[in-house]
């Protein structure tokens, strides 16, 4: 039996969608079968009716949501992500009530920083959230790390406790936030030990597979 598309050549086998002989340069193989490029290239297009069922599941879209993520905490309900907006509202009140307090000395300027920083962070965020949530309602699945999320939720739950911690201690104990605020070169040293550790481990993981 010779090739649909090429009749003087003989097919190597049938397209698994389609069920037509091919030769193997018309053959494509997807996982474990093979189709034919013009079943590949059909499945590969989306249809108007999924693009648009595509389109009005996803939401918002990501030009409203970076739009939105200029006020704290829309941009994140407009992905329907509400413990998120939460979040921001708080981080960036607490940034906000540093930034203009008295108690952080000359630590001023540096959350007026990260002040504007956040407040650029939260667009940019609900924007990417959005793009992907659209990517993957058009069929298009996008890799990510198993992990990524638990990673998030712990990081935000340390780094709301911290701040409460800070506050309330804050008002009980003048200049403690202050005082507090001269170790925070720690922090980074902690951090840079963190991913150091992370590298050398992955690394050393990589060479025992070998």
């Amino acid at each position: 039996m010779n090739c649909t598309k090429h009749l003087e050549v003989v097919s190597t086998g049938a397209c698994a969608n389609c069920l037509q002989p091919f030769c193997g340069q018309c053959m494509i193989r997807v996982g474990d079968r093979q189709v034919c490029v013009e079943c590949l290239s059909r499945d590969a297009r989306p249809s108007r009716s999924a693009s648009s069922a595509a389109g009005a599941g996803s939401g918002c879209s990501p030009g409203t949501a970076f739009a939105l993520g200029l006020i704290p905490g829309v941009g994140a309900i407009c992905n329907g992500e509400y413990s998120k907006a939460f979040v921001h509202v708080l981080i960036f009140g607490f940034l906000v009530s540093l930034s203009g307090s008295s108690n952080v000395g000359s630590f001023g300027p540096l959350f007026g920083l990260m002040t504007a920083a956040f407040f650029f962070y939260m667009p940019l965020e609900a924007y990417h959230t959005a793009k992907r949530r659209s990517l993957f309602a058009a069929g298009l699945r996008l890799d990510e790390r198993p992990s990524g999320g638990k990673e998030e939720n712990l990081w935000v739950g340390i780094i709301l406790t911290v701040m409460g911690c800070l506050l309330f201690v804050n008002q009980w104990v003048e200049g403690f936030l202050e005082r507090t605020l001269n170790y925070w070169p720690v922090v980074l040293i902690g951090f840079g030990a963190h991913r150091i550790w992370r590298h050398l481990n992955r690394t050393g993981g990589l060479e025992a597979g070998k």
